[in-house]
């Protein structure tokens, strides 16, 4: 039988190697190589051997498999049954999130190269931002010819004074912002679109629309139920603030204006606000009439 490999991560972000198999004329052995893992721009993993004395290891070591991520922001690599591999052998690297963009998510590792020297570099996963059905954010990896690996965050999101999307993997580490624009796509759903061409952003479930008409300003509240867990739930209110208008169309927009650089146009249809409200904030524009106090609550 011939023997498979079965590969470890020590807490340094070294690779082990050891081998398995009951072939007798192959010596058992458990080797740290030093090195570092590498992505290419397609997501496949390796590892880049620096210097092996050894000559049965080679001086780059590939791996297939599907990345997940564990509650500690961990990258997880599960191999397959692939060449010598021993499938269901996980890869555990130690990482911290340096930074997230529409397309990708870029890791940080620390490694050990030697008792005195230590290294500090990136890895970077392409792919395209999404929301699963409990409002998380997910980052869907993707694979020439396969299905996306998904990674999960599972902690809450918030928004930001900018109306961005924050995420903190854990107390005190750095946040990682994600910047986009809002807009409101279909019943029950506000859309944060990332990168439009490959369709990454995130469509959340909202169960609750607020209007709210004063004289100059006008606010349009939505609440969305993050489900962290069976039983952990978080709430967000995501207030837009900025003046009705018409285009010339005469369709009806709210223009928020989060910095002078952009300025966002929410669309409100009979899907957002339904065919009442509609009628009601058209009358607004249109008529003299002018509202005091909190103004009024419009329901889906």
């Amino acid at each position: 039988m011939k023997p498979r490999l079965v590969y470890e991560v020590d807490p340094h972000n070294r690779l082990i190697i050891k081998k398995s198999g009951k072939s007798s004329d192959v010596k058992r052995f458990r080797k740290v190589i030093t090195g570092r893992f590498k992505i290419d721009t397609k997501n496949r993993l390796s590892y880049e051997v620096f210097k092996s004395s050894a000559s049965d290891i080679p001086q780059k070591i590939k791996f297939s498999g599907v990345y997940s991520m564990n509650k500690s922001h961990n990258l997880i690599y599960t191999l397959d049954k692939w060449n010598d591999q021993y499938a269901g052998n996980r890869l555990r690297l130690k990482t911290g999130i340096q930074e997230a963009k529409g397309n990708e998510i870029v890791f940080l590792l620390n490694s050990k190269m030697s008792s005195r020297k230590k290294s500090v570099y990136t890895l970077r996963l392409h792919g395209a931002w999404q929301a699963d059905k409990n409002n998380r954010l997910v980052f869907d990896i993707s694979k020439e010819g396969e299905k996306p690996d998904r990674v999960t965050f599972l902690n809450a999101w918030k928004i930001n004074k900018r109306n961005e999307i924050e995420y903190r993997c854990s107390r005190g580490s750095n946040i990682i912002r994600l910047k986009g624009y809002w807009g409101t796509r279909n019943k029950n759903r506000l859309s944060y679109i990332l990168d439009k061409s490959i369709n990454s952003g995130f469509d959340f479930r909202t169960s609750l629309a607020r209007v709210v008409l004063r004289k100059e300003k006008t606010s349009l509240r939505f609440a969305i139920t993050i489900d962290i867990s069976k039983k952990k739930r978080i709430k967000r209110d995501i207030v837009f603030s900025g003046t009705l208008k018409l285009d010339k169309g005469k369709k009806i927009y709210l223009e928020v204006s989060p910095n002078k650089r952009k300025r966002v146009r929410l669309k409100l249809t009979r899907e957002i606000l339904g065919q009442k409200g509609l009628m009601y904030i058209e009358s607004f524009l249109k008529g003299k009439e002018r509202y005091l106090g909190g103004g009024i609550i419009l329901k889906w």
